[in-house]
């Protein structure tokens, strides 16, 4: 199994995030794909990992030796540092990304959009149909 987390930290209004590493069945038979790159808003950087048992790690190796294509020492080195220097940065993200959430709802919300706050992402999804009532979404956005 391969449970993609690499938005782990965006959860809001004070939902934690379920991963399957919580579940001792579940981690023995997964892999867990994280990403440096989505926590510390470095996503050019390309650089992430995985958790998963022994077993499968091996397995894993095997492959990713010819599949990588940007792992770059001086970068790691630099999210090592900033991890060490601002170990609370982890903590913080829910916060920051549910106060852009909050902030784009808050201005939408004067709006003739409607739309229901989404809980899991800073996207929503806004119904536009008082300003026309008639078209589709192609025919809306082509005008």
């Amino acid at each position: 199994m391969i449970s993609d987390e690499v938005y782990e930290h965006l959860i809001f209004d004070g939902q934690r995030h379920a991963s399957v590493l919580a579940h001792e069945e579940l981690y023995q038979r997964a892999f867990v794909v994280s990403s440096f790159g989505k926590t510390y808003h470095v996503t050019g950087w390309k650089t992430g990992y995985v958790v998963a048992p022994s077993a499968l790690t091996a397995e894993l190796r095997k492959i990713h030796q010819y599949v990588n294509f940007c792992g770059v020492t001086p970068l790691q080195f630099a999210l090592a540092d900033f991890m060490a220097a601002c170990p609370e940065h982890v903590e913080e993200l829910p916060a920051f990304y549910q106060a852009k959430r909050d902030l784009f709802c808050d201005l939408l919300a004067d709006s003739r959009f409607t739309f229901t706050r989404a809980p899991g992402t800073y996207f929503q999804l806004a119904d536009y149909s008082a300003f026309a009532p008639d078209l589709d979404d192609v025919a809306w956005l082509n005008g």
